[in-house]
């Protein structure tokens, strides 16, 4: 199994160091802080050692002041090194092969890169089908080691250590947690030597049933950061842990097994043809062409014995050509060079192996090598299986991942959309994406997000109208299914832009309609091509797939968007909820002070408001407060801060406000007040009239303050006949 990641791509840049002569505690407070397993021993600029948390199970902490002893007396030696250029099969083989779980990274200079693990492989190996073919149970046979809470620390190492394992089960009263070697390492950071099981375990255990699928247990593992799960049965009760590793071998083994056991039933199949060749030409031939593997036989010297119809198709040449040449002179060209001559290895290995090539269209391969022995002439068989689309569709899963993390952690609309383009870039080569958003209208265009573009293309796009002749976006939109524009040039849809398009060096253009759940437009999702070119067979699943995750984004933002509106804002009147105005007070007092400003409160009240209510209804009384809302924004600044505090009560801000102005703007909402009419009941028109009270900021002013001395005058205003404005004094 290899993955389609080099280890330069997912390797931990960032290494932890530390002299051979660190005592053991430093070195372990060092990891935890660092939220790493390993530390790497470093002596003259060279990796003497690595230390990681299955050696905190060795050596002997009796007392603090073993802890004291250098980590050199515990470490692991010599380093395991790989290249940033191996890819994660060659890393994940080197795991199980040797059975460790940190491999240096050395580039060829012999200069330290970074650290892989087995973490790292399982993240981003393209196996899925397999761990969805395997449940739990089939790799988590072993009964988990359960402790109690009061067992102490010394035991709890011990037992790790005695049974093999790098985890085991606390029991506390009906809790159950876990102990891994991660939280041995943070005790002895600690020097907590005599400390018990309950208090460093990690509450409650996660589980998963044993029936689910693997490929559950990897996603859990992702998400929640950890390394071992509990398996439980039907009935809830804890059968097994699974460990993170053993995702390893289950990628590895049931990834290859099939292809495997196809390849050795091939190899039996040509030890026979080589003995009865000329009795069954025909016979081997219909058989190895109706394989979806591409087989190929070699001699010794690299001559093409036998080559089917896929592998000639892999090759670029005719079987009939490549029968009786070496395979220097036919090798296909991959993106690693030429296909190297493996027969020396296999020889002196005396095992397979299997590796992964890209053909220059872009189609990977799994290939498998094996020597094998016919009537004492040595056969060299390849066996490669296209394996693009498991690649493309776990890679494809991983952008998802990506994309729904962003979105369950809040990110920006803006940022999840730019990922989304970035992706599908990733997946598209040459293709420039943009999701164009349109307004609440559902007309017009009002933002593109696309991180590859230029500022002034993608300003050009906002304004557009949606129609049967806007554009490849605009139409999408319209006509509600993909438009495909080959041609911008001579595309009608783009008439009298055909010069920004040029500009840009835009020629093609694939646009795809976004639609909510209920069929509402929410924009496009647009490709941008430097040529015309044709689409290839995955690529309409990129795109199926990054619309459907963009609808999901933007819906989701529109939903928190709404809830938001609904939790600031009074629904009446569409003024600030009484919570939201005092907090945005708050803030804007706070700047007042800080750049020493002027500032003025208002507390208006709507005159004999109850008589209006009793005498009309409440419909119309609802109808005089919107009235009067709207009267109460037309005459203040968009810089003023409004807000409903009660049933009739409202308030105002006036940022850079002082007395004059303060009173000029009441009387200026006074008199527009005076002047407008309410429908009331039988059509008669009604009359209202507002009281204001006004507070202007003083040192030492709190917004409670403000707005008290405010209230007190605007009772003032009220017991002297209402309809008028009244200044409150410093004493109010």
């Amino acid at each position: 199994m290899k993955g389609d990641y080099l280890v330069a791509e997912v390797m931990q840049r960032e290494l932890l160091e530390c002299a051979p002569h660190t005592p053991v505690a430093t070195a372990a407070a060092r990891m935890r802080a660092a939220g790493c397993g390993s530390i790497l021993i470093v002596e003259n600029d060279l990796p003497r050692g690595i230390w990681t948390a299955s050696d905190a199970l060795s050596g002997t902490f009796n007392s603090v002041a073993d802890l004291q002893q250098p980590v050199r007396a515990l470490m692991s030696a010599p380093v395991r090194q790989i290249s940033p250029e191996a890819t994660l099969g060659e890393a994940a083989q080197r795991f199980q092969r040797e059975g460790i779980r940190h491999l240096l990274v050395v580039d060829e200079n012999g200069q330290r890169c970074g650290m892989v693990t087995q973490t790292d492989v399982v993240r981003h190996q393209a196996a899925a089908s397999c761990l969805t073919a395997r449940d739990v149970a089939s790799v988590a046979r072993r009964r988990p080691v359960i402790v109690t809470a009061d067992r102490p620390l010394a035991e709890v190492r011990a037992e790790l250590r005695q049974q093999g394992i790098d985890a085991l089960v606390v029991c506390d009263d009906e809790r159950m947690g876990i102990i891994t070697g991660s939280d041995i390492v943070g005790a002895l950071a600690d020097a907590q030597l005599d400390i018990a099981a309950g208090a460093i375990a990690h509450f409650p255990l996660l589980t998963i049933r044993q029936d689910e699928p693997l490929f559950a247990a990897r996603r859990i593992f992702a998400r929640q950061g950890i390394r071992h799960l509990g398996v439980t049965d039907a009935h809830g009760s804890l059968v097994s842990l699974l460990a993170f590793s053993d995702i390893l071998d289950v990628i590895e083994s049931d990834y290859v097994r099939d292809l495997l056991a196809e390849i050795e039933w091939q190899a039996q199949q040509v030890k026979e043809g080589q003995r009865q060749l000329v009795h069954q030409t025909g016979l081997t031939e219909a058989i190895l062409n109706a394989l979806p593997i591409g087989v190929q036989v070699r001699n010794a010297i690299g001559e093409y014995l036998i080559v089917n119809e896929q592998a000639a198709e892999f090759l670029g040449r005719p079987a009939a050509d490549l029968l009786g040449q070496r395979d220097e002179a036919s090798a296909p060209a991959t993106d690693g060079g030429e296909w190297p001559d493996d027969a020396a290895r296999l020889a002196s290995e005396h095992h397979p192996f299997v590796r992964e090539q890209v053909l220059p269209d872009g189609r990977i391969l799994l290939a498998h090598q094996h020597q094998v022995e016919v009537d004492g002439a040595a056969l060299l068989i390849d066996a490669a299986m296209d394996v693009t689309d498991w690649k493309r569709a776990d890679a494809l899963m991983v952008s998802e991942h990506r994309i729904l993390e962003l979105i369950a952690v809040g990110e920006p609309l803006s940022v999840i959309l730019s990922e989304i383009c970035q992706q599908t870039e990733r997946h598209m080569p040459g293709a420039s994406c943009a999701i164009e958003l349109l307004d609440g209208d559902g007309v017009t265009f009002r933002d593109a997000v696309a991180p590859s573009l230029s500022d002034e293309f993608r300003s050009q796009r906002i304004g557009l109208a949606v129609g049967p002749t806007a554009e490849a976006a605009g139409a999408a939109v319209y006509l509600g299914h993909p438009v495909r524009v080959d041609d911008i040039a001579s595309s009608p849809l783009w008439a009298g832009r055909h010069a920004c398009a040029a500009q840009n060096g835009m020629q093609a253009c694939w646009s795809t309609p976004l639609f909510s759940a209920g069929r509402r437009a929410l924009g496009a999702f647009s490709l941008y091509f430097h040529a015309p070119r044709p689409e290839l067979p995955h690529e309409q699943t990129v795109v199926t797939h990054a619309a459907r995750l963009a609808t999901v984004a933007i819906e989701h933002y529109r939903h928190l968007s709404e809830l938001r509106r609904l939790a600031t804002t009074d629904p009446l009147t569409n003024l600030n909820t009484r919570a939201h105005f005092l907090a945005q007070a708050e803030a804007e007092l706070a700047r007042t002070v800080r750049f020493e400003r002027a500032l003025a409160v208002l507390m208006i009240d709507l005159d004999h408001f109850k008589r209006v209510n009793d005498s009309n209804g409440h419909a119309v009384g609802d109808e005089a407060l919107r009235l009067f809302a709207r009267v109460f924004a037309d005459e203040t600044r968009s810089v003023d801060l409004l807000g409903r505090i009660g049933g009739e009560e409202f308030a105002a801000v006036l940022p850079e406000t002082g007395e004059e102005g303060a009173q000029e703007a009441a009387e200026r909402i006074r008199r527009a007040v005076e002047a407008v009419r309410c429908v009331g009941a039988g059509h008669a028109p009604i009359a209202f009239t507002v009281s204001i009270g006004i507070a202007i900021h003083h040192a030492g002013d709190s917004i409670d303050t403000l707005l008290a001395r405010a209230d007190r005058a605007l009772y003032r205003a009220k017991d002297a006949g209402r309809n008028r404005c009244a200044l409150a004094s410093v004493d109010d």
